[in-house]
């Protein structure tokens, strides 16, 4: 049996049914898990016992003594090997985030998409999602779950916002989180999207086939130069996996100590990077938004600034990157489609709504400051670089061509004929 099929079938344990003795009365799993759950509570809530039980190994031996206490009042006989999934299942919804902790806890998931409370899909490593069906009893459930996902997360539950996003770590994990209430949608919706435990550096992009050699070649020299860059591709691409690879290439140069401004704090980058991400605050309390986290640090002037992820809804935040004359180096992850014309024009559109009283100022600003885009896509279940391209003055007009060195064919980002304008090789 493959690991991806075992996961698919764990789910299902919940309809296992035990006999109590003498085999005439039988219990199901879910619902012996949940008057363990329940008998936890009136045993322990709010007391001392469970505010000095701050570990996992203490909050176990209490989860112990109730499943205990409960298979001997019902008489059950139960396998040792299902005793332990029960007191698992247990701790997982008292302390931990339910049925999804099987799926943490498996270095191969990469994806957790929530639709509502029947509907849950996993992708293993850069693979299709999987449905893996009805994890949740209800919507209150789902609610809980994300609820303590939203908690853990530094925010909370916030009615007043119909879409939040957030980081947080996941044992040793980072993951971001992000949720779309019903207010907004149909139901309850959730993305959470998990990083492996080592990011991979721009060789070991080469050598799981995200981009060939000598494209790998080019992207270095990029990222050694003094120009600025845009990392582009749709949702779930690897664009914050690439750039979390550039920013481990910067720190082994002489560029200097560098800020982040983060939506969801999933980079994994030294203590000594000052790192800036959203505070969505408590309902009625101090928010502090995207673009307020990009003014901040571009007060500060670092030698270079990382910016994940900047999006088309929100083109106001980008506004000081353009407008002003003494901005750092910027290296941006951008949400959108790694067409070239589709860029284009989302890149020039962004730049103009920026600020609608500079004209065309911020758009050539931006071709002047980010002269090189790398797009990524994902193709046949896989992550590749789709595109490396360079904004490319023209004599006979003010605005330059989007140019693309790299182009995906025959299975990979190739070498075009078009050359670099601009010196970094």
């Amino acid at each position: 049996m493959t690991n991806d099929q075992s996961n698919a079938q764990r789910p299902q344990r919940q309809s296992n049914f035990v006999p109590g003795r003498g085999g005439a009365r039988m219990f199901s799993m879910a619902a012996l898990a949940e008057r363990i759950r329940e008998e936890f509570l009136l045993e322990y809530a709010g007391t001392e016992v469970l505010r000095d039980a701050v570990t996992a190994t203490k909050r176990m031996q209490l989860v112990l003594g109730v499943t205990d206490y409960i298979i001997a009042v019902e008489s059950l006989t139960i396998l040792l090997e299902d005793k332990a999934d029960l007191m698992q299942r247990v701790y997982s919804e008292l302390f931990g985030y339910g049925a999804l902790d099987a799926f943490f806890a498996d270095l191969n998931v990469t994806t957790i998409a929530i639709n509502g409370a029947d509907s849950v899909a996993v992708r293993y490593g850069h693979g299709d999602l999987q449905e893996k069906g009805h994890l949740f009893g209800d919507a209150d459930h789902l609610h809980t779950v994300i609820e303590r996902l939203l908690t853990d997360a530094g925010t909370g539950w916030r009615e007043d916002l119909p879409v939040v996003e957030a980081g947080l770590k996941i044992g040793e994990r980072l993951a971001s989180l992000s949720v779309v209430m019903p207010s907004f949608s149909f139901g309850l919706t959730a993305d959470i999207r998990l990083h492996p435990l080592i990011a991979p550096t721009l060789d070991d992009l080469v050598a799981s086939e995200v981009m060939l050699s000598d494209a790998a070649v080019l992207i270095k020299a990029i990222t050694a130069s003094k120009f600025g860059f845009i990392i582009a591709g749709e949702t779930e691409t690897g664009k914050t996996t690439l750039l979390n690879a550039i920013a481990l290439e910067l720190l082994k140069g002489e560029a200097g100590v560098g800020a982040a401004v983060e939506r969801t704090g999933e980079l994994r980058l030294p203590t000594e990077v000052t790192r800036l991400r959203p505070d969505w605050g408590q309902e009625n309390g101090l928010e502090i938004t995207f673009g307020d986290r990009i003014r901040e640090v571009v007060e500060q002037s670092p030698p270079y600034l990382l910016i994940d992820e900047v999006r088309a809804d929100e083109p106001t935040s980008i506004a000081p990157l353009l407008d002003r004359a003494d901005t750092p180096r910027q290296i941006w992850s951008f949400r959108g489609a790694p067409d070239h014309k589709r860029m284009q024009s989302a890149l020039g559109m962004l730049a103009r709504r920026a600020d609608s009283t500079a004209g065309e100022r911020l758009v050539h600003a931006l071709y002047d400051r980010l002269p090189f885009i790398i797009t990524l896509a994902r193709i046949r279940g896989r992550l590749h670089v789709f595109s490396i391209a360079e904004w490319q003055s023209r004599i006979d007009t003010d605005y330059p061509d989007y140019v693309q060195l790299f182009r995906f064919q025959e299975g990979a980002a190739r070498r075009t004929d078009a050359q670099l304008a601009r010196w970094v090789m």
